[in-house]
């Protein structure tokens, strides 16, 4: 006895929802590569990158690591060389300063010399999302999350630090000098108003030893600026350790989308503050009250 049903079964239907269920998987994998590649993958290519940048390389292995910059100008800094008695003498130098946005991430920073070679390089985080794990000599920090206590503090026979708050900018810079395990460099680490943490040094003019201390164990290092050692860190720190904010904050690195959603729920916000402020019964504010049939507008005449 057959007691299987006489099925019939379209095969074009089966082959025309197949072909959609395959065209739905490559668009959903399309878009996940698209996030990855914009979020999680992109923050793995730059660590990456930067991994591989070091001080004296050429302006050109650089441009092959991260493209070309968005910002370029020259800066003027001091710097030790010989004179004709090979004595060590501080002359005034101009270098090319470059800077790479890194998406909404952070920033990367060069200084090179006439001959394209990187005598400074600077990285910067402005997202919680961008926590590079990067080298100070012989210790390790995480951008963002590391504080300064994390690393020994400044000497007294050393330079620094470097504390400065304006009418709108503000940065802190202290250096640390390993000697040779520290490849004879400068390693500059700090908090830069252009990053993320950014804790504003208030009061520093009137800081003595406790308010440091006090600082360096709240504040979580944003920025990290490696130095050669013929650059005078005073001619450089403390805004130098990141890029210029004034010139930064001109590029919108965000969506459109995201711009106008920020927008709405900025306007929303200050509504709703005005609201909750608004004596009972009086019209709520950027609303226009209608004059009534015959009304006169109010004079500030008799």
């Amino acid at each position: 006895m057959d007691f299987l049903p006489n099925l019939k079964i379209d095969t074009r239907l089966n082959v025309w929802t197949l072909a959609a269920v395959l065209t739905a998987l490559y668009t959903l994998s399309g878009l996940v590569r698209g996030w990855w590649h914009a979020s999680l993958g992109k923050r793995r290519r730059l660590i990456k990158a930067y991994r591989k940048l070091a001080t004296y390389v050429r302006h050109d292995y650089v441009e092959g690591l991260f493209g070309e910059p968005a910002w370029e100008h020259k800066q003027s800094v001091k710097a030790y060389g010989a004179d004709e008695r090979d004595e060590a003498v501080l002359r005034e130098v101009e270098l090319t300063v470059r800077a790479w946005p890194l998406g909404m991430l952070g920033y990367l920073v060069t200084w090179c010399n006439e001959d394209g070679e990187v005598l400074m390089h600077s990285l910067t985080t402005r997202s919680r999302l961008f926590r590079p794990r990067v080298a100070v000599g012989p210790y390790r920090i995480t951008l963002g999350r590391t504080r300064l206590t994390a690393l020994p503090a400044t000497a007294p026979e050393d330079f620094g630090p470097w504390p400065a708050v304006g009418a709108r900018r503000f940065s802190y810079a202290e250096q640390h000098y390993f000697g040779n395990p520290g490849g004879y460099l400068h390693w500059v680490v700090g908090v830069s108003d252009v990053g993320s943490p950014a804790a504003a040094p208030v009061g520093c003019d009137e800081w003595e030893e406790p308010q440091l201390t006090e600082y360096r164990a709240q504040a979580r290092i944003n920025s990290v600026l490696i130095v050669g050692a013929t650059i005078d860190l005073d001619s450089v720190l403390p805004y130098g350790i990141a890029p210029d904010h004034d010139r930064v904050r001109l590029l919108e690195l965000r969506h459109p989308f995201r711009v106008a959603l920020a927008q709405r729920r900025w306007e929303a916000r200050r509504f709703l503050r005005r609201s909750r402020t608004q004596p009972t019964g009086a019209p709520l504010p950027g609303r226009n009250r209608t004059a009534g049939a015959g009304s006169e507008p109010e004079s500030g005449g008799p």
